[in-house]
C-alpha cells in the first residue's frame, strides 16, 4: 500500500493562504464526509454550499506525494481548492479511510471470459462506459510497440455518433450545474465560474489525436468534424447568458481543436478541390460553431508557401517562416508542423523550422534526442530565456544520464530575470549541485529558491546545505523574508522560535485561523493577552455578524479564551466578560445556550 508522505508544508505550498485557511475550517468542522482509497487513488466527499457534496479525487505518486488533485467544484484559481485542502488534512491527521483493493488486484486471476463478462455487464448498466472503453482501446493501440514486420492491427470503427452524444451530455450537464458537480441552491464564491470546456472536448480530442498518430488523419478529421458540429448545435440549445458568461473558456477550448485540426490537414496531401471543400466547411463552422483560424492558415499555406520552404532549408530571417508579420496562432501552426516533421523523421527541416519560428525549447529538445549534446548545451545557454525552458532541458539531460551537462545548462538559468518557475529551477538544481560537489552552486540555488517562495522547506534546505556558514546565510534570508511580507513567514518564524515576529505577522496579515491557532499554541505561556485578544475578536466578529451557522465556531474561540484565562489564574476576568456577551446577544436564541455552557 502507498502511504501518504506529504506534510502540512506541502499542502500550504499547493494552496493559497485563503484556501488553506478555509479548508482547515472545513476539516475542523467535520465537512469531510468519507474517504476511500484504492491503491494510489483516493476519493472523498466534502460538504459544500451545493445540495450535493463535492467529489474529490487525489492521486498519489509511488513515494506517497501528491501527484494530482481534483474537485468537482468550479474553483478555477491558483492551487488546491478548500475542499481538497480539507481532505488532505484529514489524510494527514490519520482520519478513517475505507480501504479498497486496487484495480490490478481486483482483476488478478480472472479469466478472459470473466473479464469479458464484467465489461459487457458494466457496459450495459452505465451510460458512457462503452465510449470510454472504445477510447481506451484506441489509446492503447496508439502506444503499443510495433512488432517488426507485422502489419498494424486494424483500429475499430469510430462511432462518431457516440462521441457526439457524450459531448452533448457533458455540455448540458455542465451548463445545468454552473460548471460544477451539482446544482447550486446556495450562494458560493464559485458561482458563475467558467465551464471547463476543454475538459468536455478532451475525450473526443484524445480519440482524434490517437488516430492521427496512428497514421489516420482522415479518420481524425472525421472525429473532429463531428465534435465541432455537435459543439455548435449544443451551444445553440443553451441559454444565451450561459454562452456569454463562458466565452473565454469556449475560445480557449476552440484553440485546442483548431491546433489539432490544422495538424490533420497538414498531414494529408490535399488537392486544390479538397482544400476548397474544407475551406467551405471552416467558413460554415465559423458562423455556427467555432472559428478555426489556424486551420484556415494551414489550408492557405500548406507546405508550398515560399517563406516556409526557405526556412526549412535553413534560410532563416527575422520573419521566420512568413513574408511579413506572423499571424495570430503562428506558434500553434509551427508546433503542428514540427510534430509532423518529427513523425516523418525529417530532422534537418525540423531543426531549421524550430529555429526560424522561435520554438527554441523544441529545438534544443530535438538536439538532445538526436544525441547532439554539446550543441544542445551551447544553444540552451545562449537562447533559452525562460526558467521553465531551462528546467525542462536540464531535466531531460539529467534523465538521459548527462548529469554534468544538466548542471551546466541549469546554473546560468538562475540569472534569468523572468521570475516564473525560477524557484522550481533553483529547487531542482540545489540537491543535484550538492551531489556533484558544487557546494557554492547548491547554496546559491537554495537561497534563490527560498527568496522566490519563502517556504519553510526551502529555508530548511538552505540550512542543510549552508552548514557552518548558516548564521550568515540565515541573516540574509530573514532580512529578505521581512521585506517580502509573505503569508508563509509565520512558518519560518515559528521554526526559528521568533515568537514576536510570528505574532506581528498574524497582526499584519489578519488572523486566518490556521496561522492564528499555531501562534497561540507557541506563545500562550508568554503572552496570554495577545492570545486572548485574538480569540475574543474572532468570536465577536462571528457573533456580531449574526451568522447562526457559525455560532459553534464562535463558541470554540471563546472556549480557547476561557482556557487561557484559567491557565494564568485570571478567571475572575472571564466571568464579567461572558456576562457582557450574554447581555449583548440575549435575543440570539441559538447562541445563548452556547454562551451559557461556557460558564462552567
Amino acid at each position: 500500500m502507498i502511504i501518504p508522505s506529504f506534510t502540512e508544508v506541502d499542502i500550504r505550498a499547493g494552496a493559497t493562504s485563503q484556501s488553506f485557511s478555509r479548508g482547515k475550517d472545513y476539516y475542523d468542522n467535520g465537512a469531510v464526509l468519507e474517504i476511500a482509497r484504492r491503491g494510489a487513488l483516493i476519493t472523498a466527499e466534502v460538504e459544500g454550499s451545493d445540495y450535493a457534496p463535492y467529489a474529490i479525487t487525489i492521486q498519489l505518486d509511488a513515494a506517497g506525494a501528491i501527484d494530482d488533485a481534483m474537485c468537482s467544484c468550479p474553483y478555477d484559481y491558483s492551487g488546491y481548492c478548500k475542499h481538497i485542502v480539507a481532505v488532505l488534512l484529514a489524510l494527514l491527521h490519520g482520519d478513517t479511510v475505507e480501504e479498497h483493493a486496487d484495480l490490478e488486484t481486483l482483476i488478478d486471476g480472472l479469466t478472459e471470459a470473466q473479464l469479458r463478462q464484467i465489461i459487457l455487464t458494466v457496459g450495459g448498466e452505465q451510460a458512457g462506459f462503452a465510449d470510454a472503453i472504445e477510447r481506451a482501446i484506441i489509446l492503447l493501440r496508439r502506444t503499443a510497440p510495433d512488432v517488426a514486420g507485422a502489419p498494424d492491427a486494424p483500429l475499430p470503427p469510430i462511432d462518431v455518433a457516440a462521441i457526439r452524444r457524450e459531448l452533448r451530455r457533458a455540455l448540458r450537464s455542465a451548463a445545468a450545474t454552473g460548471g460544477g458537480g451539482g446544482r447550486s441552491y446556495y450562494y458560493d464564491e464559485y458561482d458563475d465560474m467558467a465551464i471547463d470546456a476543454a475538459a468536455l472536448l478532451a475525450p473526443g480530442l484524445d480519440v482524434a489525436e490517437a488516430l492521427l498518430v496512428r497514421g489516420d488523419p482522415t479518420g481524425a478529421l472525421t472525429v473532429l468534424a463531428g465534435l465541432i458540429e455537435e459543439w455548435g448545435e449544443s451551444l445553440a440549445d443553451l441559454e444565451e447568458w450561459i454562452v456569454e458568461a463562458n466565452e473565454d473558456a469556449f475560445a480557449e477550448a476552440a484553440s485546442d481543436v483548431d491546433a489539432l485540426f490544422a495538424e490533420c490537414l497538414l498531414s494529408l496531401p490535399l488537392t486544390e478541390a479538397e482544400r476548397a471543400t474544407w475551406q467551405e466547411r471552416l467558413d460554415d463552422w465559423a458562423g455556427d460553431a467555432m472559428r478555426l483560424a489556424v486551420s484556415e492558415i494551414a489550408l492557405e499555406t500548406g507546405w508550398e508557401y515560399p517563406p516556409l520552404v526557405a526556412a526549412m532549408q535553413g534560410n532563416i530571417t527575422e520573419q521566420g517562416a512568413w513574408e511579413g508579420e506572423p499571424p495570430d496562432g503562428s506558434d500553434l501552426l509551427a508546433q503542428a508542423r514540427l510534430r509532423i516533421l518529427a513523425r516523418q523523421g525529417r530532422d534537418a527541416e525540423y531543426l531549421n523550422l524550430a529555429q526560424a519560428e522561435g520554438e527554441l525549447l523544441l529545438y534544443v529538445t530535438r538536439l538532445i534526442e538526436l544525441g547532439e549534446i554539446a550543441r544542445a548545451v551551447d544553444e540552451a545557454i545562449a537562447y533559452l530565456a525562460m526558467p521553465s525552458e531551462v528546467l525542462a532541458t536540464a531535466r531531460l539531460l539529467d534523465a538521459r544520464g548527462h548529469h554534468a551537462e544538466a548542471l551546466q545548462v541549469a546554473a546560468p538559468g538562475l540569472d534569468l530575470t523572468y521570475p516564473y518557475y525560477l524557484e522550481d529551477l533553483a529547487r531542482w538544481l540545489a540537491p543535484r549541485a550538492l551531489a556533484q560537489g558544487d557546494d557554492a552552486l547548491a547554496l546559491r540555488a537554495a537561497e534563490i529558491a527560498f527568496r522566490q517562495s519563502h517556504r519553510l522547506d526551502d529555508y530548511q534546505a538552505a540550512e542543510r546545505i549552508a552548514g557552518t556558514s548558516w548564521d550568515a546565510v540565515k541573516r540574509g534570508l530573514l532580512d529578505d523574508l521581512r521585506q517580502a511580507g509573505s503569508y508563509t513567514e509565520v512558518d519560518i518564524y515559528l521554526y526559528e522560535h521568533m515568537l514576536v515576529e510570528a505574532m506581528q505577522s498574524v497582526d499584519r496579515h489578519g488572523d486566518y485561523s490556521a496561522d492564528l491557532e499555531r501562534v497561540i499554541e507557541a506563545v500562550r505561556g508568554n503572552d496570554p493577552d495577545w492570545c486572548i485578544g485574538h480569540c475574543k475578536r474572532r468570536a465577536e466578529r462571528i457573533m456580531n455578524g449574526g451568522d447562526a451557522k457559525r455560532y459553534e465556531d464562535a463558541a470554540a474561540w471563546l472556549r480557547r479564551a476561557r482556557t487561557l484565562y484559567a491557565e494564568h489564574d485570571r478567571l475572575a476576568e472571564w466571568q464579567p466578560y461572558l456576562a457582557g456577551l450574554l447581555e449583548t446577544h440575549q435575543r440570539k436564541y441559538k447562541l445563548v445556550p452556547l454562551l451559557k455552557a461556557l460558564r462552567q
